[in-house]
């Protein structure tokens, strides 16, 4: 199965783990499935920026999540993204798996992921020493249930990222007023203010500025 990811959802995951480089982030996939099963993330929505717990709070974002991602052109939740606290951690906790199972349980044919942002790679990626962003997330699926979520590769699933979102990434990081104007659900409970949402941000991303 491979999971296509657009500049857009991309960049702003990646600027939510920028944002709080030493803190746990989380936030969700917003997409489709194709007619073959794979799927397209198209934007990401940023959720927290402190340890992730299964409250009250996470089942409202969650459900706001999904009512914009439905009427952003009848889109779903597909699957949950992770920045960890600890450099070198690019695994999935169980609260993390948790959230994941209840986006997988609402996914269209219950077909989600989960991507894990490696803050290794990414630096050389920034640097201009990596292999660009496709090294950058680490992914994981589940097949069945009662099983853990597992990280894949291969044959077993991969994650092609649209091909101008390293440059897109650089170029919007480099002003760290970009980084700033990111806004997680955390922020807009703090100041109802904040949109979560951020299109001020996708309007940067797009201009590529």
């Amino acid at each position: 199965m491979k999971v296509s990811v657009t500049e857009k959802a991309y960049v702003k995951l990646v600027l939510h783990a920028l944002k709080h480089p030493t803190r746990d982030v989380f936030g969700c996939l917003v997409g489709r499935e194709g007619s073959n099963g794979d799927l397209q993330v198209t934007d990401a929505l940023p959720m927290v920026h402190s340890t992730l717990a299964v409250t009250p709070t996470v089942e409202i974002a969650l459900e706001q999540f999904s009512i914009h991602a439905e009427l952003t052109g009848g889109l779903f939740l597909i699957g949950v993204y992770v920045a960890n606290e600890r450099l070198g951690d690019v695994g999935v906790g169980q609260n993390v798996q948790r959230v994941a199972d209840t986006v997988k349980a609402n996914a269209p044919n219950r077909n989600a992921c989960v991507f894990v942002v490696d803050a290794e790679k990414l630096k050389e990626a920034l640097d201009g020493n990596g292999g660009g962003p496709n090294g950058v997330l680490q992914m994981y699926r589940k097949e069945g249930e009662g099983v853990m979520w597992e990280r894949t590769g291969g044959q077993s699933g991969s994650i092609a990222v649209d091909g101008n979102a390293s440059e897109t990434l650089k170029k919007t990081a480099s002003n760290s007023e970009n980084v700033k104007k990111l806004v997680d659900f955390d922020d807009h409970l703090d100041d109802p203010g904040l949109d979560w949402r951020n299109h001020g941000l996708d309007a940067v991303v797009e201009k590529g500025v």
